[in-house]
């Protein structure tokens, strides 16, 4: 068994190595060539699979860790007879929390009001939902976008994208889609812009092009962007990189544990598919992150930032494309972020809290159990 694989899909060695003869690349150099006497392979979003790729090639499955699908031809694959599976979902929670962080950035920032907010989500799959529920457990009021969810559930209530106005927050999580009936290239237009209130918060974390760039930069220099995907990656456009309020480099969805959860799926569905053979995997998880504040007061927000402040990122980000704006450099700014811990990896020592931050920290997933012999914050 001959595996083709991106060589930065995590523990791809331990989970793979063994069982198959292994050979890893960089994802965007993956070709044709490679493929000719492979029986599989294992891609990001990063790699277009399609005919051009895989035409009279031996490859009887394709994995990919990837929430979206717009990378593969899944059409094509089906029609060759390729089996096909991606990881969805594996990163939704890491999501969910770099959309709270961002929220958490912009509050303490002064960039977004503390109370009495609307927010807008659209796309309410297996990441949308997590999202929705926790804004609304922060006080938001949350209205959903979802017509696909809307014709499948009777009791699914789909605002209109038309009806989205009025909106402290709006926050995209819908694949990027060309075709039927309610495509989501470009969704974001300048009419949409147009409707929203001044400083309005937009945060992207699916697909770039769901946002027409051009018409963000003419018609959105009200909003308040935030974006994790961009257009044209990884060459992106700087002007909007200079004109955004937060800014990082398609990172929404890593974390140490997503990426290791990722892998594991993969391994999971090529054993189904019997690809490979079920072994032993000695994969040791890693321990809980310990984080200190020691005697000063904080609150929920600062501890959110402490696990992962993505300003803090949009600065390292800015001044590398500033140096050199070149598509290995925001490669390598995805390659080399690495080490954030999901929130209930996470556990507080040494930290004065008040009643209600513990509450909202504790609906979050972080790991309060060390906290009885703290003092709570007056």
């Amino acid at each position: 068994m001959k595996i083709i694989a991106d060589e930065h899909i995590p523990a791809i060695k331990q989970y793979f190595g063994g069982v198959s003869e292994l050979i890893l690349k960089q994802g965007r150099d993956i070709t044709r060539a490679d493929l000719l006497h492979a029986d599989a392979l294992f891609v990001r979003s990063v790699t277009r699979v399609d005919s051009e790729l895989l035409h009279d090639t031996p490859v009887k499955f394709v994995g990919s860790v990837a929430t979206g699908i717009d990378h593969l031809d899944t059409q094509w694959l089906t029609h060759a007879g390729i089996n096909w599976y991606a990881a969805q979902g594996f990163n939704a929670v890491a999501v969910m929390e770099y959309v709270i962080a961002v929220v958490a950035g912009l509050q303490k920032s002064a960039r977004l009001p503390l109370k009495s907010l609307r927010a807008g989500v659209i796309g309410v799959g297996t990441i949308g939902k997590l999202v929705v529920e926790k804004l609304t457990l922060l006080g938001f009021d949350v209205i959903q976008c979802d017509p696909l969810r809307a014709r499948a559930e009777s009791d699914f209530h789909s605002v209109a994208i038309a009806d989205f106005h009025d909106l402290d927050l709006v926050t995209i999580h819908t694949p990027l889609t060309r075709h039927g009936d309610n495509p989501t290239y470009h969704l974001i237009d300048r009419d949409f812009l147009q409707r929203q209130q001044k400083q309005c918060v937009l945060i992207n974390t699916a697909r770039g092009a769901v946002i027409n760039f051009q018409a963000l930069k003419q018609w959105g220099e009200n909003l308040s962007w935030c974006l994790d995907v961009w257009e044209n990656e990884p060459l992106i456009d700087v002007e909007v990189l200079r004109r955004t309020s937060i800014a990082t480099p398609h990172i929404a969805g890593y974390s140490v544990q997503s990426k290791l959860f990722g892998v594991q799926m993969l391994y999971e569905a090529a054993c189904k598919q019997n690809i490979i053979s079920q072994a032993a995997i000695d994969i040791v998880p890693p321990n809980k992150k310990i984080l200190t504040f020691g005697e000063r007061n904080v609150d929920w927000r600062d501890v959110v930032l402490k696990i992962f402040d993505p300003c803090v990122l949009t600065k390292v980000m800015r001044k590398a494309l500033a140096e050199n704006n070149s598509a290995q450099t925001f490669d390598d700014l995805r390659k080399h972020f690495n080490g954030r811990y999901e929130f209930a990896c996470v556990e507080l020592r040494d930290v004065n809290l008040g009643v209600e931050d513990i509450r909202i920290l504790s609906m979050l997933g972080v790991s309060l159990n060390s906290l009885s012999d703290n003092r709570l914050a007056v």
